[in-house]
């Protein structure tokens, strides 16, 4: 049982999932808490760790007031205050609540989640998240808020592709950099370009710089 512990600090490692390889054993993984509990419910087995519980392996690191293990399932919660940092993508992602599904290989964050990307110098806020490992592919839903620079993306639905390293806003989705604004049906724009796609009910407002 305690071997299948070693995935639980591969919780949602956005933009950059790990490469398994062909390797039956990953990296070491390290946890302290307070206090560690092993128990059933409903037949199942749940290892549950509580008070101040730190999951490091190599460069990520896991914080919570509480962490539920799930075996039978490969499934990994932590909840309350779930704090959990990159240092190679160099992103902190924290929420009430941060589960994910290794056979699966996706991954959930709830409870107002907030993701800093000092990487790709960007502040991004939803009512939930999500990561889809092997499509390279990360969605956020609910009140979405992505700020980078002067420019703040709103909508109800992003998605970002790593792959093709770009961005689609659905959802009465808005792109404002101070009063210039752009909005459509839907708006795809390529992180490493100066490059906006507006697709079905495009409006755009651009207001010139005066010169001094």
């Amino acid at each position: 049982m305690y071997r299948k512990l070693i995935f639980l600090s591969l919780i949602f490692v956005l933009f950059a999932p790990p490469s398994w390889g062909g390797e039956k054993k990953g990296p070491p993984l390290d946890i302290t808490s307070d206090e560690v509990e092993y128990t059933k419910v409903k037949g199942k087995e749940v290892v549950i760790f509580t008070g101040h519980v730190v999951a490091i392996q190599e460069t990520t690191t896991l914080k919570g007031d509480r962490l539920k293990f799930f075996p039978d399932e490969n499934k990994a919660v932590a909840e309350g205050r779930a704090w959990m940092k990159d240092e190679k993508q160099k992103m902190v992602l924290t929420g009430e609540r941060i589960e994910y599904y290794h056979d699966k290989r996706y991954g959930m964050a709830t409870g107002s989640p907030r993701l800093v990307s000092e990487k790709e110098n960007f502040i991004l806020t939803s009512k939930e998240m999500e990561a889809f490992f092997p499509e390279d592919r990360f969605r956020a839903t609910g009140r979405v808020k992505l700020v980078r620079d002067d420019m703040v993306a709103t909508g109800k639905v992003l998605d970002y592709f790593n792959k093709e390293r770009k961005v689609i806003l659905t959802g009465d989705p808005q792109i404002r950099e101070k009063e210039n604004f752009i909005t459509g049906d839907k708006i795809t724009f390529f992180v490493d370009e100066y490059r906006v796609i507006v697709e079905d009910r495009a409006r755009i407002k651009f207001i010139p710089e005066g010169k001094e």
